[in-house]
């Protein structure tokens, strides 16, 4: 299985797949067995000890994937310089780990192609290790790769060196490895990059690395045109290589050259990926060339014809020629009287024995199957590429589109520039056939946007990180992870994360927007990495963020909002929704916040009161836990209850009301204008003028620096509880979400050095003052009950006989029947109190404590049985 053997470093990786949870490997003998597949979950992993450089799973017919152990184990495959630096007797020991481990080439047959150089990074003025190689015999210019570095880090190769005549550095030229000649009727095969020219040479072939797609080494097929070379080009088989593969076809044919393709079958694998995996045997070269001969055909019939050699008994072909598809009939008569197996060109009887009908005006191509396991749906997604020009288009099918020929020909108008199959289902059956029986890739959709914590990754529309790594989107519409696929199918809450970043705003925002704003930032920052936070601290605290007209309190959340990419946009309001619009609003993000915007309204004169949500309900989402309840339409009694996966923010002029177990659950700032001063108002302008683009990376700066901000987080929550804890606070529950909130600004400093320490000393006693304010809170009656007291002991007071509500006939109780208490609210002209909504909150009375409700009364003031709440006296 593997391409290099490596006895010192066999027991290490052993040791790493044996110690990894995700696998959980069985020891047996000289083989690791039983592990989990990553791919489809089951048992059947399995590598050699003595060679575990690929790991494989045994289901090869239903899953057959495979990997290297540096793909499943990198972090024993990083460090290369710190674990294998330079020697004196070895100046190349960390290029030559770079090759062996990475790369997989045999050392001693490339020994001596190469040099271990340093190239400094423009960005960071870092000094990294490369491996050179020189690209002419005056060693005057060169390619290198930046060892530990790849394209998502910005750079991963260098090109220098002094140029040439026509100022560039390689045009017309290629690398070939040292020592190689071409002799006359040789095959050479042309690669874009040198790792796959080397990959080349491993797997017997010679070779030229034209270092570009777009570079035609016209120098070197100049330098060798008269030895009867047949050259093969074998450039990547992406868009561009496919494209200038074409062009250098042509080019080969003006010059006399004898000339071939060799396709590789995807993208996803270059040549030393297939070298790795050991693909690079003969059968695998011919079926790449083969697949290079029908990339270039030029008729539907010669395109017909290579697929009839492949498969001569078959007398119905499907094919698909310039973006249509046409069905071919051969007639089984004249395949009887010739043979034309042995033909390279297509013979005229051969051509006069096809009937030609097209059936369809344009191009499908199955690429991936795409799963929501949350929902249980899937669908068959394609690129429909046109003949006429259009753009091609991705679209997703259910299974019942493609039932039938009809079926599809229905889906096509449904879903396609009008796309059209006329095929027979004789044609229909190929196609099915060719998109579906092979191995089928899927991908994972996800309903909501953030954090997806199965694939430890962060997925956006445009983005997504990975392990500190940013990921584009491929092509196709989906992110490349580990060998998997993943996208959201969340149509809403756009939010990019492609704007700039700047660390100097913070001083003015703490300017503008006081210790108040600052509490905001540090949760929003703490927010991008909840669930990680959750998974040790099992909380994070609710965050209610209130304030007086004017004080600036919408323009932070707008500008929060805009950190994180997304624009125009400050919540949603809660009391507009239904039950299940706000169930869905809570399932949207992961590690981002959910924030509720005036739930809560003081009513004008002749208004209705609006009916007012119960925060209560969110208690769970503390914890991380249900969003809610759904059924499944399933016929049986399966339920749908989803995770809260994001961070609350509750932001209204007033007060959330509640119960105690809730009150504890927030962090409090009510932002005034006391801090308001000269130039504060212009500052929050300046805040109210960027957009996502001007601030938006932040969201992709912090998603780079997650280790090292979780790290600091930590660090200093374990400091900070103490702290509060030493301050006086003595509700474990309050300590715990302060010192949460104070450690997520001490991670901010990971992204802002210039937040100095006696800014977050301040920011800390501004937090100690909200946690005993908070106590107070909480140990105060919620003020429904405190109101329901005061006109209590108001009405009484006012009555003739100083008791007319008291029912009980115990001097230490209190026996209130609340329909009798309405009354006497009318009777004496006191507001009323929503007695459903008292309810709610009288069981948790700290006045006079509540001892239970609905006990049959005898009245002390009327001779008569009430049901009523009772009340233990306050001092009795």
């Amino acid at each position: 299985m593997g391409r290099y053997n490596d006895s010192t470093r066999a027991p290490e990786i052993v040791r790493g797949l044996l110690q990894d949870s995700r696998f959980g490997f069985k020891d047996k003998g000289g083989y690791l067995r039983n592990g989990k597949c990553p791919n489809c979950g089951k048992k059947e992993l399995y590598v050699s000890k003595s060679e575990p450089w690929r790991i494989a799973c045994s289901r090869e017919n239903n899953c057959g994937c495979s990997w290297t152990a540096k793909e499943l184990l990198p972090h024993l495959f990083e460090n290369y310089l710190k674990r294998f630096p330079p020697t004196e007797t070895n100046p190349r020991a960390t290029a030559d780990a770079y090759l062996r481990e990475d790369r997989g080439f045999l050392i001693k047959k490339i020994r001596g192609w190469y040099d271990q150089e340093s190239h400094r990074l423009k960005d960071t003025g870092e000094y990294v290790p490369t491996i050179r190689f020189h690209l002419d015999p005056e060693r005057t210019r060169y390619w290198e790769r930046l060892i530990g570095k790849t394209k998502a880090d910005g750079q991963k190769a260098h090109i220098g060196g002094k140029r040439k005549a026509d100022n560039s550095l390689f045009k017309g030229d290629a690398w070939t490895p040292p020592g190689q000649q071409l002799e006359d009727g040789d095959t050479c095969f042309i690669t874009e990059g040198i790792f796959h020219a080397i990959a080349l040479v491993h797997a017997g072939k010679k070779v030229a690395a034209a270092l570009s797609s777009s570079n035609f080494p016209s120098n070197f097929i100049e330098a060798n045109k008269e030895k009867n070379i047949t050259w093969i080009l074998a450039l990547d088989g992406d868009k561009a290589g496919c494209k200038y593969m074409a062009r250098h076809r042509q080019k080969l044919h003006n010059l006399d050259q004898k000339v071939e393709i060799c396709l590789l079958p995807n993208t996803k694998e270059d040549w030393d990926d297939l070298w790795q995996k050991g693909a690079l045997q003969d059968p695998f070269f011919e079926d790449c060339l083969h697949r290079g001969k029908l990339f270039t055909a030029a008729s539907v019939i010669e395109k017909c014809f290579l697929q009839y050699k492949k498969a001569p008994a078959q007398t119905h072909h499907v094919v698909e020629f310039k973006e249509a598809i046409y069905s071919v009939l051969i007639s089984s008569k004249l395949l009887e009287d010739f043979d034309f197996r042995d033909h390279n060109e297509v013979p005229s009887s051969f051509q006069a024995a096809c009937s030609v009908t097209p059936i369809c005006n344009v191009a499908p191509t199955f690429l991936y199957m795409e799963k929501d396991e949350l929902l249980s749906e899937q669908k068959y997604v394609f690129q429909i590429n046109y003949k006429n020009g259009t753009p091609a288009k991705i679209i997703g099918l259910e299974g019942t589109n493609l039932s039938s020929g009809e079926a599809f020909h229905k889906a096509l108008l449904n879903n396609t520039n009008g796309g059209r199959f006329t095929g027979k289902a004789m044609d229909f059956s190929k196609l099915i056939q060719k998109w579906l029986d092979g191995k089928m890739l899927e991908v994972q959709s996800i309903p909501f946007i953030g954090y997806d914590k199965d694939a430890q990754a962060y997925v956006f529309h445009d983005n997504a990180f990975q392990n500190g790594r940013k990921i584009s989107l491929n092509e196709h519409g989906y992110f490349e992870l580990d060998q998997k696929g993943i996208k959201t199918s969340l149509g809403s809450a756009l939010i990019s994360s492609d704007g700039e970043f700047s660390n100097d705003w913070l001083p003015k925002y703490i300017k503008a927007f006081h210790f108040q704003g600052l509490a905001v930032l540090a949760f929003w920052l703490g927010t991008l990495f909840v669930q990680q936070i959750r998974a040790k601290h099992k909380t994070f605290p609710f965050l209610e963020y209130t304030g007086d007209p004017g004080a600036g309190k919408s323009t932070v959340l707008e500008f929060n909002w805009k950190l994180a990419g997304r624009d125009e946009y400050e919540g949603f309001d809660i009391a507009k929704s239904s039950p299940a619009g706000r169930r869905r609003a809570f399932n949207q993000v992961s590690n981002l916040p959910i924030v509720i915007i005036e739930s809560d309204r003081e009513r004008g004169e002749g208004e209705k009161r609006p009916q007012q949500f119960d925060f209560d309900e969110c208690k769970p989402f503390y914890n991380g836990r249900s969003t809610g309840t759904l059924g499944i339409a399933n016929k049986g009694n399966d339920i749908d209850e989803q995770l809260f996966k994001g961070t609350l923010l509750i932001s209204q002029n007033a007060e959330v009301d509640g119960s105690e177990a809730l009150l504890q659950r927030i962090v409090h700032c009510h932002v005034d204008k006391k801090h308001h001063g000269e130039g504060t108002k212009e500052l929050a302008r300046w805040f109210e003028k960027q957009t996502a683009a001007d601030v938006g990376g932040f969201l992709a700066e912090a998603l780079k620096n997650e280790q090292k901000i979780l790290s600091a987080y930590f660090s200093a929550f374990e400091l900070l509880e103490n702290d509060f804890a030493q301050a006086g606070i003595r509700n474990e529950r309050i300590i715990k979400n302060h010192a949460q909130i104070a450690a997520c600004a001490h991670a901010l400093k990971v992204l802002f050095p210039n937040l100095t320490q006696n800014t977050l000393n301040d920011f800390f006693e501004y937090l100690i003052t909200r946690a005993f304010a908070r106590e107070e809170r909480i140990a105060a009656d919620h003020p429904l009950v405190e109101k329901f007291w005061e006109t209590f002991h108001y009405i009484n007071d006012k009555s003739r006989d100083g008791n007319v509500l008291n029912y009980s006939k115990k001097d230490e109780e209190i026996a209130v029947n609340l329909n009798q208490f309405r009354a006497k609210c009318i009777e004496y002209g006191q507001e009323l109190i929503d007695l459903t909504i008292l309810k709610r909150y009288l069981v948790s009375s700290k006045r006079h404590k509540f001892v239970e409700k609905n006990r049959a009364v005898h009245s002390s003031v009327m001779d008569k049985t009430f049901k009523c709440w009772i009340f233990k006296k306050q001092g009795k």
